[in-house]
């Protein structure tokens, strides 16, 4: 059904204050002016490069994209509705 039609997802309830911690666990890292990998610092190499407040959002943004990947033709509406779930 889901490859078919689109359906609609949502979190257990269970799920919604676990992610309100690591939310707040975060915010706190970064009130604090703590250093922490992956939070405010680059990457692999550029673990050590501490990333201004200013860029953080771009930090962010940037990890995901850099994962994007590209295969050729679109794929079907339906097959990557298989693939998000």
């Amino acid at each position: 059904q889901v490859s078919r039609s689109p359906v609609n997802l949502t979190l257990v309830p269970e799920a919604i204050p676990a992610i309100e911690e690591s939310t707040q666990v975060v915010d706190r890292v970064i009130a604090e002016d703590r250093t922490v990998y992956g939070i405010n610092t680059g990457f692999g190499l550029l673990a050590n490069t501490r990333i201004a407040p200013e860029d953080l959002e771009t930090l962010q943004r940037s990890i995901v994209l850099s994962h994007a990947a590209g295969i050729g033709e679109f794929m079907s509406d339906e097959t990557v509705r298989l693939m998000m779930v």
